[in-house]
């Protein structure tokens, strides 16, 4: 219901179906209005009528003419009384106590459960009071169908306009949500995914329509700078790899303590770190292109990370470093295995690498019935809050780290393999050291 109140087609419909009902409640209100008015005056023209014409009369004839209208079944009720207030004549029922002698009409309570009534008292010529009552009952009846005609009419309205905006609304509601979902997917980094468009042309396929222009030329740059990117690569690696073996030979012509062959072998080196970081690159971008989706299948977390230890605790005892491994068995999810071997591998390799010697790093997987969580935990340099966002990114060296040996792209290999994974990449301080976690929600 919530959904449907936030839609502007349910809102439009109950603000239209508001608008009817305060106009039928003014129609109909108007009407009464008129209508009483015009019975109220009919009924007091009928009272002064016959209290008129019984004054003319006179004073010997009153009585026996009161007595032959009493005697027709006219509506009206007629009493005489004397000037003391005595009854001379007519319905014992009506007293002048009761109403102002002034010979205006008025309404009087009835007696007992009777309907309602107008009358009027009025004084004669000659000293007597004249009290004319007549039954006002239609009044009240057309108060009753004015009533039920407002209460019905206005329910049904609200009744039809409330089915009408869930009707006018479940339909843009429908769309909206494939709009999301389709959204959602783009996002999540399917290019080639579009907006639904259902030739409605309306504002919500006019909408559509411009996004998916948009995506088609976001696509189609994408497309242009990886292949650009990608093509650098492979046309670069080539020449260096070539470039490297010539080095390498060259050196390999002069003696070991000779200044040219210590020039050469620094040549080769950088070459080497040229060609590391092209193949960093390329590993990347195979990755954010989810050209690896094929090897997903259900694999054993619990081996990846064993795998991972068991290379690197060596080199953990070779540097001195205290290496703790916390495995948590049979953990399994559908994953790529080499992909999250080589993920886990950089976690740990920037753990060792900035773990001072005599610090202590812990590699666990953690399994519950919500999350599966792979975390390494050191106790080196630590990362700066406000450097956590930008190490996921090419390139990017502390300047606390700047004499590391690194490219700076382990991290942003790590984050594009979580990211196909539908891991999180967090990164928190360990006080002292970093601890950076992999979790993902079951399921």
């Amino acid at each position: 219901m919530a959904r449907l109140w936030r839609t502007t087609a349910f809102r439009l419909t109950l603000a239209f179906c508001a608008i009817f009902v305060t106009g039928i409640v003014l129609v109909l209100g108007l009407v009464y209005g008129q209508t009483v008015d015009f019975l109220s005056k009919r009924v007091d023209h009928i009272l002064t009528s016959e209290a008129s014409a019984l004054q003319r009369a006179g004073p010997r004839d009153i009585v026996p003419a009161l007595n032959a209208v009493s005697k027709t079944g006219s509506l009206s009720a007629f009493g005489l009384f004397s000037e003391t207030g005595q009854l001379v004549a007519g319905d014992r029922l009506l007293s002048p106590a009761e109403l102002a002698i002034d010979g205006s009409p008025r309404n009087v309570t009835p007696h007992g459960d009777g309907p309602p009534q107008r009358a009027l008292a009025e004084r004669l010529p000659w000293g007597q009071v004249l009290v004319v009552r007549r039954d006002a009952s239609q009044l009240s009846e057309v108060r009753r169908i004015v009533l039920g005609a407002l209460i019905w009419s206005g329910a049904l309205i609200v009744t039809a306009g409330l089915g009408l905006a869930v009707l006018l609304s479940a339909r843009p509601l429908s769309r909206v949500r494939a709009i999301q979902v389709a959204s959602e997917a783009i996002a999540a980094g399917d290019l080639t995914l579009r907006l639904p468009v259902d030739g409605s042309h309306d504002e919500l396929d006019e909408l559509s329509r411009i996004v998916n222009v948009m995506m088609d030329e976001v696509e189609r740059l994408m497309g242009q700078a990886q292949t650009f990117g990608e093509a650098v690569a492979h046309e670069l690696r080539t020449p260096l790899t070539r470039l490297r073996t010539t080095l390498d030979h060259a050196a390999k012509g002069f003696e070991p303590a000779d200044a040219q062959r210590e020039l050469l072998d620094r040549c080769v080196a950088e070459t080497d770190t040229l060609l590391a970081r092209f193949r960093a690159l390329l590993r990347i971008a195979a990755v954010e292109a989810r050209n690896r989706t094929s090897g997903m299948a259900e694999s054993s977390l619990s081996a990846v990370v064993e795998q991972v230890a068991d290379l690197y605790a060596p080199l953990a005892v070779a540097q001195q470093i205290g290496f703790r491994v916390d495995v948590e068995a049979g953990v399994r999810a559908r994953v790529d295995g080499e992909l999250m071997v080589e993920a886990v591998s950089n976690l740990v390799d920037n753990a060792l690498k900035f773990t001072p010697l005599g610090g202590a790093v812990r590699l666990a997987l953690i399994a519950t019935a919500a999350d599966i969580v792979i975390e390494v935990r050191d106790s080196g340099l630590g990362i700066k809050r406000d450097e956590r966002p930008l190490v996921t990114k090419r390139f990017y060296r502390s300047p606390d780290a700047a004499t590391t040996p690194g490219h700076g792209l382990g991290l942003s290999l790590v984050a594009a393999v979580a990211e196909l994974h539908g891991f999180t990449l967090t990164i928190d301080d360990a006080n002292p050291g970093t601890v950076v976690r992999l979790s993902r929600r079951r399921g």
